[in-house]
Order: structure tokens, then C-alpha cells, then sequence
């Protein structure tokens, strides 16, 4: 057998490094994001109370709100703010398809673009036990306009208290609209 070069050496354990880090990244996101999936799917034990009629509301106040205290349930919900339905004016500003197949859409209040928060769309096949299948596909189709970064939005979606992560943009409280269920552009 023939003996690495220290050279070598060194290649194989940065790579082994880098590879390791990749997977823990992987795994990690994977764990965070599938947190209270039921709820963030509308397949949780609560789904029947959320209230279909869209709220008005703004990014500002939705990111202002108090942030929940940990752990949060995994598959109820936390009244009054993830029984509604709401909608919001907003300034589209970046779409990222994660590595769960969500796309997440960051979005800026167009009154103060300081004021933002995630709002998310799931993939197309959580939507089949919820019938949203559709739903989800039309609204990633006008996600992925060509253009549709900068435009000013209506979002409208369920209300979701996330766990805070390493998600840019996020609102600190980890609020989001979770599912989407609509989004138009204004402009």
C-alpha cells in the first residue's frame, strides 16, 4: 500500500471535513424544518378551527408580534394568531427552494422594508392530504415569473410561529405565513 504525502494528507482531511460539515448541515436543516410539520402542512389536530376568511394585516405587525415561548407544539396550534388566515401588502424580495422542497419567499413591508419575514410555500405533494395540491403549485408558478423579484405582493397564508433559526430575513419572533395559499402581484 502505498503511503499518503502529507500534501495528500492534508487534501483528504479537508475534504472529509467539508463533507462532514455538508451532511450535518443537511441533517440538521432537515430536523428543523420538519418541526411541527403537521402544523405547517394543515394536516395537525387543529386545522378544523383556522378560520378561512383572510385577515388584513400588516408584515410590520406581524413581525412585531411576541414571539412564543419554546418548545412549541408540534401538532396544535397556538390561538389566536395561527387560527387566521391573513393577508398582506409586501415587497417580494428573495425566493429560496430549500432542501425540503418549501420554497421560502422572503418578504419586506413596502412602509418600512426594515420589517420582514418569511412567509413559505410547501411543496405540491404535502398538499395532497389537504387537497392543496393545486393551490401550492399555482402559487410557485407565480413565484417563479420571470421579473417577480421587487414587485409589490399580496400574500395570503396561515399564520405559523416558527422555531428561529439561521433563516435570513426571518421576523425575530419566527412568524410566517405557513402555507402560502395566494400570491398576486400588485404592480
Amino acid at each position: 500500500m502505498r503511503k499518503l504525502s502529507r500534501r495528500g494528507f492534508r487534501i483528504a482531511l479537508v475534504s472529509f471535513v467539508a463533507i462532514s460539515l455538508v451532511v450535518i448541515f443537511f441533517l440538521l436543516e432537515h430536523a428543523i424544518s420538519h418541526r411541527r410539520w403537521p402544523v405547517k402542512t394543515l394536516t395537525d389536530a387543529d386545522r378544523a378551527l383556522v378560520v378561512r376568511e383572510p385577515v388584513d394585516s400588516t408584515v410590520a405587525f406581524l413581525s412585531s408580534l411576541p414571539k412564543m415561548p419554546e418548545p412549541l407544539p408540534h401538532d396544535r396550534r397556538i390561538p389566536p394568531h395561527e387560527l387566521k388566515v391573513y393577508r398582506v401588502r409586501a415587497r417580494l424580495m428573495a425566493v429560496n427552494r430549500m432542501p425540503d422542497g418549501d420554497f421560502h419567499v422572503l418578504i419586506a413591508d413596502p412602509d418600512d422594508e426594515k420589517a420582514r419575514m418569511i412567509v413559505e410555500v410547501p411543496a405540491p405533494v404535502e398538499g395532497k392530504t389537504t387537497g392543496l395540491s393545486e393551490t401550492y403549485q399555482r402559487t410557485r408558478e407565480t413565484l417563479r415569473e420571470k421579473g417577480a423579484r421587487g414587485r409589490l405582493v399580496r400574500v395570503t397564508g396561515v399564520g405559523f410561529f416558527d422555531y428561529t433559526h439561521w433563516q435570513p430575513g426571518a421576523a425575530r419572533n419566527g412568524f410566517e405565513l405557513h402555507p402560502v395559499l395566494a400570491v398576486e402581484f400588485l404592480d
